[in-house]
């Protein structure tokens, strides 16, 4: 399925949080031979590696702090959707479509050895795009972030950032160094964890004066990670339109306002205030933002998120 995401849609809001317990810069990590061939399967593609991929394109920029943790950001060589999401400071890579669904030649001129998706619609062949086939023909290969599939709902817990970032670990030739960075990630996750005590948390958007739900996929697993309750969790589908009677009704003790723009998140904290102004979360000042382009980007952004959760509900 696809990823639900709101910039895209042009409906995303809410604030950005300062970073808590980020990954930490890494160096180059020693790629070894020892291990390969490697083959994983994505949305029912298996795809072999018969070596680390030296050229990777990114289908959102913000990926890259993932690669980064695992001390191969230097194969990350051109990126697409810097329309909706900066590149991390510092990076060389090249814009390969500024498009969320960039056009198949785009991406086979830039020769990836590794198409890194943030979400199947990006190599499915449909509206133009490559498919996973016109990347097999050219040299290259495909991974999706996240199980976001188009024929599948993606899991809602943190045991898919574990298996992709395990999974390109062993891609990349570099398993020991994936290890630690679950296990330090597994760690964070816990200590955020014990502050939650059960809240209830609404994650929604309010947009041009519609009001919308986040649950499933990503949304859960952050709020689950920090220990907490997303309200909507039932909501049998990543986001969805609903009233601002639904928020009241379900009394949340904390509100997660989600959002594209780094320079909107007052206005979104603000807009959420004024929507629900009679619910607990409101009356108790727990209303946050969560940065969309955080959540998109997937792998140890969404661990990074999971602590900014706890501490805007908890405090540190």
């Amino acid at each position: 399925m696809s990823v639900p995401r709101l910039a895209v849609a042009a409906v995303a809001a809410a604030l950005t949080l300062a970073a808590c317990g980020s990954a930490p810069a890494a160096g180059p990590a020693a790629a070894t031979g020892e291990g390969f061939p490697v083959s994983v399967t994505r949305c029912g593609h298996e795809q072999t590696f018969v070596a680390p991929p030296e050229r990777v394109v990114l289908g959102w920029p913000t990926t890259q702090r993932t690669l980064a943790a695992l001390g191969v950001a230097d194969r990350v060589t051109g990126y697409v959707s810097g329309a909706l999401a900066p590149m991390p400071a510092g990076s060389t890579a090249q814009e390969v479509s500024p498009d969320f669904k960039p056009a198949k030649e785009a991406v086979l001129a830039a020769r990836p050895g590794l198409f890194l998706a943030n979400d199947e619609n990006q190599i499915s062949g449909a509206e133009g795009t490559a498919s996973w086939a016109d990347l097999d023909a050219a040299g290259g290969r495909g991974f999706v972030l996240g199980g976001y599939c188009l024929d599948a709902p993606a899991p809602d817990t943190l045991d898919a950032v574990y298996t992709d970032i395990r999974d390109l670990g062993s891609i990349f030739g570099v398993r020991d160094r994936a290890d630690q960075v679950v296990t330090d990630l597994q760690r964070r996750v816990t200590t955020a964890a014990a502050k939650g005590g059960g809240a209830r948390v609404a994650v929604v958007q309010v947009y041009d004066g519609k009001v919308y739900a986040l649950a499933g996929s990503y949304y859960n697993a952050i709020v689950a990670g920090a220990g907490m309750t997303n309200v909507f969790a039932g909501l049998g589908q990543n986001f969805a339109e609903i009233s601002a009677e639904q928020v009241l009704t379900s009394t949340p003790d904390a509100i997660i306002a989600v959002h594209d723009d780094p320079a909107g998140a007052d206005a979104a904290v603000a807009a959420a205030r004024e929507a629900f102004a009679s619910t607990p979360a409101v009356a108790a000042g727990k209303v946050s933002a969560m940065s969309s382009v955080d959540i998109s980007g997937g792998g140890v952004n969404i661990v990074d998120l999971v602590e900014q959760a706890a501490t805007a509900v908890h405090g540190p």
